[in-house]
């Protein structure tokens, strides 16, 4: 198979992700997890890229690694320091994670490589207009689109109430 630019591309977006995700799930660091998730999401944030889906793909940049990796630090800041241990990992415990985690790896591989996928035509750069997004968001989709604002407006002012917890009343 030759390897295009398109491929390579893909593949180190992949590596970014799979590496931020063991970043995340190895590091004994809280800050370091956090991270990790950030360079996850920012790898699969690419991917949409690659498969034609700049919308989606600055969504989980603006939202995810913006609003919810942002909110995780503050969150950890304003938490007690981590001063306790974690504890030790056991050997026996961690064959197990490893036979279960091949055995479910196997089958995924085995169950994909029987599936056959149906291919659909792209829906062109059109479908994916940033302008039509917002005209169904405010046509089609107006309930949605003003729950949200109120779950944002409750977020709002709970990060108020929880940075004022600490301060005596005026």
């Amino acid at each position: 198979m030759a390897m295009t630019v398109e491929l390579i591309v893909v593949s180190l977006f992949v590596v970014l992700a799979v590496a931020g995700g063991v970043m995340a799930a190895r590091s004994r660091q809280i800050l370091y997890n956090i991270i990790g998730l950030g360079i996850s999401l920012f790898g699969i944030a690419g991917l949409f890229l690659q498969l034609g889906s700049p919308f989606v793909a600055a969504m989980q940049l603006l939202i995810y690694i913006g609003g919810i990796v942002v909110a995780i630090v503050f969150a950890m800041m304003l938490s007690m320091p981590m001063a306790i241990d974690p504890p030790a990992r056991s050997l026996p415990k961690t064959i197990f994670a490893a036979i279960g985690s091949g055995l479910f790896l196997a089958g995924l591989v085995g169950l994909l490589n029987n599936t056959t996928f149906e291919t659909r035509p792209t829906a062109g750069d059109e479908a994916w207009a940033v302008s039509r997004i917002g005209n169904a968001l405010l046509e089609h989709y107006n309930l949605v689109f003003e729950a949200l604002s109120v779950v944002l407006l409750l977020a709002i002012i709970g990060a108020i109430l929880i940075a004022r917890r600490d301060r005596t009343p005026a």
